[in-house]
């Protein structure tokens, strides 16, 4: 018995665990986060079972690193604190079951859930659109569709570095255009409780950014210009989470 207890002391200790990565999160929909882990001593630990926030997972073997994934449910937006998982075994004879909590102390922001609304007005002659044109003349960063000599009055960040590798002139990126007027987004445009706004707001900007439509934010305490891309995109789902 003394044996028993000392194996699954042991068979515990020797976990080492940390978040990797994770999708984006939002508010009420099932997400991903990204575990690694691995051993820290000379044997590997076996029949690991791990918890976070009730999602739970039974790893068999531990020996050198593994990566797996819990999925999460989070019901309210904004920062959310990952403290501690808890980790368990009843290795090595299912006498008894050994529980102990290791620490993350990871951060993460948790975007607004989307709620699906009518956004066709902004397409729309209007006050809408005039306020748009304060971004009227900007380069937006569509798909790239190839390569071209650089320009230097471009931004130095479109110079495509490889292609410039093989080449005696400095090459940059040939972007598609987008397709749309710039809009921008206020919460009022959008009725119901400031919950629902945000989730409305949250839902149109994710829309027009997958037609490629440069789309900003506005809110009484930041501004978004309209742009495209993945980057901006998250800058002003985080704007909106933590609102």
């Amino acid at each position: 018995m003394a044996v028993s207890g000392l194996f699954s002391i042991y068979n515990l200790l020797n976990i080492k665990l940390k978040i990797v990565s994770y999708d984006d999160i939002f508010a009420n929909l099932p997400a991903k986060i990204n575990f690694e882990i691995k051993k820290k001593f000379f044997l590997p630990s076996l029949l690991i079972r791990i918890e976070l926030f009730q999602s739970i997972i039974l790893i068999s073997h531990v020996d050198e690193k593994k990566i797996f994934s819990l999925k999460v449910n989070f019901t309210h937006r904004g920062k959310v604190s990952i403290d501690k998982v808890y980790i368990s075994s009843y290795f090595p004879f299912y006498f008894f079951k050994r529980i102990l909590t290791l620490p993350i102390n990871q951060e993460i922001i948790v975007f607004p859930k989307p709620i699906k609304c009518e956004f066709s007005f902004y397409f729309s002659e209007g006050d809408r659109m005039t306020d748009s044109k304060i971004a009227m003349g900007k380069a937006y960063e569509g798909d790239i569709s190839g390569i071209k000599n650089y320009n230097p009055t471009e931004p130095i960040k479109y110079i495509h570095w490889k292609a410039s590798a093989k080449s005696l002139d400095l090459m940059s990126k040939e972007f598609s255009p987008y397709r749309g007027n710039p809009i921008m987004i206020k919460l009022s445009d959008f009725s119901g409780s400031l919950e629902e706004k945000i989730g409305k707001v949250t839902f149109t900007i994710m829309e027009l950014h997958k037609r490629g439509i440069p789309v900003g934010l506005s809110l009484e305490n930041e501004t978004f210009k309209p742009d495209t891309g993945k980057t901006h995109l998250r800058r002003m789902l985080n704007a909106l989470a933590l609102y």
